[in-house]
């Protein structure tokens, strides 16, 4: 049997970590969203979520850099918005994605731990990988696409409702460039095995 490299190893041995924790961590996430829409859970609910749109804040402050002071603005910032004492109604609304999202993030984890195990085992340019990338690259799209909508709704729905002092929400759209382009890798990366077991069948028919 080939020996495996130490780095295949390696990052095997983290992706089946990732793999089963993703499969922990969904499982509580849909029990917390089932009680949360079934009503179980009490009605001062701190959720936290993802900022839609980035904000900048009008207030200046200043720094020192080898004994030169500036005015400093925190400008273009993303971070989570902390939704303190949810009203129920809303609080139900926001956690539907939550049903989707967390079945959609382990069946990410379980593609590439399974592409990941063939790796590991030797069997690299061979059909099951093509289609485990290619689905796992069409999944990533679906993600992207399912996570700019929410956004999107977010943005025009309860964002657009808020107030304060000295932040000012911009109009600028969160596209997660990084999963998208993620999509097109391993979509891309899908055709090269794809490739690869071409010309290995070839080889193996010229021999």
């Amino acid at each position: 049997m080939q020996k495996v490299p130490l780095s295949i190893l390696v990052i095997y041995i983290l992706t089946s970590i990732v793999y089963y924790l993703s499969a922990l961590i969904s499982v509580l996430g849909m029990l917390l969203a089932f009680a949360i829409l079934f009503g179980f859970l009490s009605d001062d609910l701190q959720l936290h979520i993802d900022m839609p749109v980035e904000v900048n804040f009008e207030e200046v402050g200043s720094a020192s850099f080898m004994g030169s002071e500036m005015d400093v603005q925190i400008v273009e910032a993303i971070g989570k918005v902390h939704l303190i004492d949810t009203p129920p109604n809303l609080a139900r609304r926001l956690v539907i994605p939550m049903l989707i999202i967390f079945p959609m993030l382990f069946w990410l984890a379980f593609l590439f731990h399974r592409f990941m195990r063939n790796v590991s085992e030797g069997r690299i340019f061979i059909k099951r990988n093509f289609q485990l990338l290619r689905m796992l690259g069409y999944s990533l799209m679906g993600l992207w696409l399912l996570s700019v909508i929410y956004m999107q709704i977010l943005k025009h729905t309860i964002v657009q409702s808020f107030m304060f002092e000295q932040i000012e929400i911009t109009d600028s759209n969160r596209w997660l460039v990084g999963i998208f382009v993620g999509a097109l890798f391993t979509l891309v990366l899908s055709h090269i095995f794809l490739k690869g077991m071409q010309l290995e069948e070839e080889n193996e028919l010229t021999i």
